[in-house]
């Protein structure tokens, strides 16, 4: 007879003796539950609108508000009423649209990259599908001749034309390197056609009889980012150029490529290019020489062709101004007087705000139009720590904040805090890294909202040439922040801001050529996690991402090393529950010794990448650690490192809450991120386990490795030794019976049991 049974016999013969706690349980475990929470954040977001006839014959403005279910709406501006809305199935939103001579209205969509007609007079809408193949966003769209529009492409900055008769024609890519044509302009006077490009500004003259393609970009923009916008009107090509918060207008001859010098009438100054806030400018004014646009604060300007100045409009003597930057304009007959043309347009992308100016009158209406809200897309989430415990999200371009208390199950949103990134509490305060501007603000949710809270620490935008503070964390009186470049740009930075002081220092190309996607502070250490990706529209330079320590004080680096050779982004930091630094390397988790930076263990948990910023790692009950990238949500054993994937597919983000409850963003049963998905995680019968690797029995090591049992105990927890046992009997008789119920249960082998009982018995 083995040693174990004829231990466990005599044991037994001796005791009969259950103590509660004393046995494992050997059930299956029981599955968390999910539950769908739904949208968070409504709202209303219009990039792009365009004026057409309606269905019933008066004038519409059509324009498509953007989320879930996206619709594009039609509103008839004079009795300001919305006629109706049709949905664009796969749609996210439209950053195109525009008005054909047939009167049809077209509609480039993202993500999917689809082209839909509206013929008003049938009331008919037609789903063209993807003109280029494989694009997954069509940016500006324009009119040309015979019912023709033409438009651009991401991410293979192609340029086409579509034509009711004849179809798609792709005129190719308009750059080797850059993924955008952001811009299209048609100059009807010499049959040109213009495509502006990014993420390194471009311009390129296509001669339509000809094919001839010619580069156009003057030398003094060179250096911006984007060819945002272009316009054609009386002979000039009306360039919008964008890099980061410098947005200008410049004003070319098509034929030449040379600038034309802009007199600012109201300071006298004479420059080739001028501020600019609208999407493009109104087209060409009744008068034949006027172009309308917004600039600063929302305020109107117009540019004169034939003295090439540009003037503030005013009204009543003071400056006129509409409520945020012009995103569509037409001329439009006067309600007052038909025979009078007055400039229609729509104001901002998230009030439904409209405008009507009469030049002549020298009257300026402002108003709301009833476009209708939808739920939006949510880029990313964050719970409160106790004494907070809501969840946080925030909406995709939009920039609305989502407040979901699960105390009492009720929504808040707040407005335009700006397009999240990255996140971190701090002393009872939310600090918050936005795009496009890079900014690291600070909201006290012990205040309302509004009147400088959120207020604004640093905006890296600039000077520093940084967008997305993807990475965040707060020690000590300090914030860090990860960045990744602007567009165009490679080189991300480490932010280093003393609360107390205000000021901060930014050490760009901490790793060379890389962002930084994820910090931890361990020990008196900052870690960082780099990403080889660029700024949007570039492609990497380094070769694999690195892991840097720095100086917290100071955010100087003081090492470098690769911990998952060849990886493309390490996404995620964590102390974990052994005191090791935790990270998420593309799709494999690594455990990295903090003092001798050895890679103790690897787990491969999906093979490829998720991009650069798609990864979280949380600790849950202080010893499970759940993470979560490329639409999957796993879960580590914190002994064995084992993965084991709890769903797949249709979420993105993660984070927890101090009751252990897990949240994430998911699709529901649309296409589009827009809803709150909590998991609670099985009932744990041993929180705070006992995580040593291996088993002990009192002071003696067994040698018999540690592990779970299926109700979330570790063979430690199962061994009782912290208890006042009445004899050394005693205790062996548990283990003994610890040992049969863990070898039925199959959680250890015989060998195993041997060794525990042993254990038991020296001890």
């Amino acid at each position: 007879m083995r040693f174990r049974g004829l231990f466990a016999t005599l044991v037994a013969a001796m005791l009969v003796i259950t103590l509660n706690g004393t046995t494992p349980a050997v059930a299956e475990p029981p599955a968390g539950t999910f539950t769908d929470l739904g949208p968070t954040v409504t709202s209303l977001t219009v990039m792009e609108g365009t004026y057409a006839k309606c269905p019933g014959g008066s004038d519409c403005v059509y324009a498509v508000v953007a989320g879930d279910n996206t619709k594009l709406n039609i509103i008839d501006v004079r009795s300001r009423e919305l006629i109706k809305t049709i949905a664009l199935p796969g749609a996210s939103g439209g950053w195109g649209a525009t008005t054909a001579s047939d009167g049809s209205v077209y509609i480039g969509s993202y993500n999917n990259g689809r082209l839909y007609r509206y013929e008003p007079v049938a009331d008919r809408m037609t789903d063209l599908g993807q003109p280029i193949p494989g694009e997954g966003l069509l940016y500006h769209l324009v009119p040309g001749p015979d019912g023709t529009i033409y438009g651009g492409t991401y991410p293979n900055a192609h340029l086409f034309a579509y034509s009711p008769t004849e179809g798609v024609t792709d005129f190719g890519r308009m750059d080797p390197q850059q993924n955008y044509v952001r811009s299209v302009a048609y100059d009807h006077d010499h049959g040109y056609l213009f495509a502006g490009i990014g993420a390194r500004a471009g311009l390129v003259r296509i001669d339509l009889a000809t094919g001839e393609r010619t580069d156009m970009l003057p030398d003094s923009l060179a250096g911006y980012a984007f060819v945002y916008d272009l316009d054609y009107a009386g002979g000039r090509l009306l360039i919008k150029v964008h890099n980061g918060p410098d947005i200008k207008l410049a004003v070319m001859d098509p034929v030449t490529g040379e600038l034309v010098p802009i007199t600012d009438e109201s300071n006298g100054q004479t420059a080739d290019r001028v501020p600019i806030a609208s999407r493009g400018t109104a087209p060409l004014a009744p008068d034949g020489r006027s172009v309308y646009y917004t600039a600063a604060a929302g305020s109107l300007w117009v540019y004169d062709l034939q003295t090439s100045t540009t003037r503030p409009i005013m009204i009543d003597g003071a400056p006129a101004a509409v409520d945020g930057a012009g995103i569509g304009f037409s001329w439009l007959p006067s309600t007052e007087d038909p025979s009078r043309q007055v400039l229609y347009g729509l104001a901002g992308n998230y009030g439904g705000r409209a405008f009507t100016l009469d030049p002549q009158a020298q009257t300026l209406e402002k108003y709301s139009l009833p476009f209708q809200p939808v739920p939006v897309d949510l880029s990313q989430l964050h719970a409160g720590p106790d004494g907070d415990g809501k969840v946080y999200t925030s909406a995709y371009i939009n920039g609305d904040l989502g407040v979901y208390d699960p105390a009492t199950e009720k929504l808040e949103q707040f407005p335009r805090l700006g397009q999240v990134e990255g996140w971190t509490w701090y002393e009872g305060k939310l600090y918050i890294g936005t795009y496009p501007t890079g900014s690291l603000r600070e909201y006290d949710p012990a205040l309302p909202w509004g009147s400088g809270n959120p207020r604004t620490l640093v905006s890296l935008a600039g000077d520093h040439l940084q967008n997305r503070p993807t990475a965040m964390a707060a020690a000590d009186g300090r914030l860090y922040a990860g960045t990744t470049p602007d567009y165009g740009e490679h080189g991300g930075a480490l932010t280093v801001v003393d609360l107390a002081t205000g000021d901060y220092t930014v050490h760009r190309h901490i790793v060379e050529n890389q962002t930084v996607s994820s910090i931890a502070l361990l020990d008196g250490v900052l870690y960082g996690g780099t990403s080889i990706a660029g700024g949007g529209g570039t492609d990497p330079i380094a070769t694999e991402a690195k892991l840097f320590t720095a100086d917290p004080v100071t955010g100087e680096k003081t090492g470098e090393f690769a911990p998952v050779p060849g990886a493309y982004s390490i996404n995620a930091l964590l102390v974990g529950p052994d005191g090791n630094l935790w990270g998420l390397a593309d799709g494999t988790l690594f455990v990295l010794d903090p003092k001798t930076h050895e890679v103790l263990s690897t787990t491969k948990i999906f093979d490829g990448n998720a991009g650069e910023t798609d990864g979280d790692l949380v600790i849950v009950g202080g010893e499970y650690v759940y993470g979560h990238s490329a639409a999957r949500l796993f879960r580590i054993d914190p002994i064995s490192k084992k993965a084991t994937i709890i769903r797949q597919g249709g979420t993105r983000r993660l984070t927890v809450d101090p009751r252990g409850d897990l949240y994430l963003l998911h699709t529901g049963s649309g296409t589009n991120m827009n809803r709150l998905l909590r998991y609670r995680p099985p009932a744990d019968a041993c929180p705070d386990s006992d995580l040593r690797p291996t088993v002990f029995t009192r002071a003696v090591d067994s040698g018999v490795g540690n592990r779970y049992t299926d109700d979330g105990c570790t063979v430690n927890d199962l061994i009782r030794d912290d208890r006042d046992w009445p004899t050394h009997g005693r205790f062996v008789a548990h283990v003994a019976d610890v040992a049969e119920q863990l070898t039925k249960a199959r959680v250890i082998t015989d060998a195993e049991a041997d060794a525990l009982v042993a254990a038991a018995g020296r001890s």
